[in-house]
């Protein structure tokens, strides 16, 4: 009975270890659910054009030239001073087309060309019969408050690239004319160039005053524009580094004040 009940108790025992532990599972707590919106970093706005639009006309067929140079500190300086800029770089463009038919796609008279006819046809279709090389310039001079033009000076003048531009854009009836007296009026130029030349060479034989009364006065006043008062850079090929520093200074402090240019 004894060894019975030894027995007995030592397998009641051995049943209860047998028992399963019951493991309750821990309470799962939910993260909190994340945005699907992402966070943002609050914007840094600089340089908002608040002044107008620039349009830089330029024509350097060497990247790395002075005027190139010119050309790039115009564009900061300017932005900085709170234009939207536009450029047409002649030469990156290939603008090389004088004015011909090929800048219109409808002729009033496909006999006989005559240039401020068909421009002035053009004009009476809306700007419809130009050719879109012509139409995307127009469109970049009417939304400019001031055109900058940029180049060496050639032969007392602009180079032959830039005179196609201004025979074909600023165009009879778009620019000047009966139909075109106001499209420019209120707009302003600037020119700014380098030249071989010393400022003593220029002046002694009136090559400065002759090149800026062409440009300013049979361009820009004739079609309503008012011209600025220009930058030269003389001498530019044999002066020294420093010499050149200090043009493209003064060309940024000229475009940090463009708005005080005087004429």
């Amino acid at each position: 009975n004894q060894r019975s009940y030894m027995g007995g108790k030592n397998s009641k025992a051995k049943k209860e270890s047998q028992k399963k532990v019951e493991i309750k599972p821990a309470v799962k707590t939910e993260k909190p659910k994340e945005s699907k919106v992402p966070v943002q970093p609050p914007k840094v706005q600089e340089n908002i054009p608040t002044k107008g639009n620039a349009f830089i006309v330029f024509a350097s067929s060497e990247p790395n030239s002075f005027c190139s140079s010119m050309k790039n500190t115009i564009v900061d300086s300017i932005k900085k001073a709170g234009y939207a800029v536009e450029i047409s770089d002649l030469y990156e463009m290939k603008f090389f087309g004088c004015l011909d038919k090929s800048d219109f796609t409808k002729l009033e008279d496909p006999d006989y060309f005559k240039p401020q006819a068909e421009q002035t046809a053009a004009n009476r279709r809306n700007f419809l019969t130009y050719s879109a090389e012509v139409k995307k310039e127009h469109e970049k001079v009417k939304a400019c408050d001031i055109m900058i033009f940029v180049f060496p000076l050639y032969w007392w003048g602009f180079p032959g690239i830039m005179k196609n531009w201004i025979d074909r854009i600023l165009s009879m009836g778009f620019a000047y004319g009966a139909q075109g007296a106001a499209t420019l009026k209120g707009k302003k130029a600037m020119i700014l160039y380098s030249t071989g030349g010393t400022k003593n060479d220029h002046e002694s034989i009136g090559m400065e005053v002759a090149a800026h009364k062409m440009m300013h006065q049979g361009v820009f006043a004739f079609c309503g524009i008012t011209p600025l008062k220009p930058f030269v850079a003389y001498h530019v090929p044999w002066v020294d580094d420093a010499v050149r520093k200090k043009y493209l200074e003064e060309v940024a402090q000229i475009m940090l004040n463009i708005d005080k240019r005087e004429e």
